[in-house]
């Protein structure tokens, strides 16, 4: 029983890292470079600070999944915002954008990551991973 579990993980595992890495392709072919680069940092640093953590790996890599398809639909509809925004107000709009950019994306890494680590808390409390 818990070699075919074990297998089932490892698809869970694959599909997870086969999802982020088409997250981050899409966001380099639909958006622009600098969201492509937000959710390259978001995983490296959503990687490097819940995986030493004692919850189950396909735990881990299904947040991630999820926090990059949750970046990506972030950052599509705030770059339709802001093309929207200039081409209606015009070029004084840019300026904004690259300014409350950052921010607005600090906004869902920070929103996610508290949600994530109350998941991770939450399974680890039940022993569940």
């Amino acid at each position: 029983m818990r070699k075919g579990g074990s297998r089932i993980s490892y698809v869970i595992l694959g599909f997870s890292m086969m999802g982020i890495a088409f997250c981050i392709l899409s966001s380099f072919l639909l958006i622009n470079v600098e969201s492509t680069l937000v959710l390259v940092v978001f995983s490296l640093l959503f990687t490097s600070l819940t995986f030493p953590l004692s919850v189950s790996s396909t735990r881990k890599a299904l947040l991630l999944l999820m926090g990059n398809i949750i970046g990506l639909c972030w950052n599509y509809l705030f770059f339709q915002l802001a093309y929207t925004a200039i081409y209606y107000l015009g070029d004084f709009f840019k300026v904004l954008y690259v300014i409350f950019s950052p921010f607005v994306n600090l906004l869902w890494i920070v929103s996610f990551w508290s949600i994530s680590l109350t998941v991770m808390s939450a399974a680890e409390d039940r022993g569940v991973g």
